[in-house]
């Protein structure tokens, strides 16, 4: 499991439409500033989407992962 600490950031309309258009237009979007160096992230996440959670969870999904035989791949300072 992946795991990373991170914050919403919110843009303006005309910005928040670039960024989408710029991608999948027709998926829902969220903009977010990841506690993870860029190069990291790049070269070991493989998926095309993360769900995210609300609040500082990393101490409990570690220990979720630990409990499931589920491997714990923290970024940042949740490494």
């Amino acid at each position: 499991m992946h795991v990373m600490r991170g914050a919403f950031e919110t843009y303006d309309d005309a910005t928040n439409e670039r960024l989408m258009r710029a991608s999948t237009y027709e998926w829902p979007h969220a903009f977010t500033r990841l506690d993870a160096p860029a190069g990291d992230f790049l070269a070991r996440f493989g998926s095309n989407h993360i769900h995210a959670v609300p609040g500082d969870h990393v101490a409990e999904l570690r220990e979720v992962c630990r409990h499931l035989g589920i491997r714990y791949d923290g970024f940042g300072s949740a490494a």
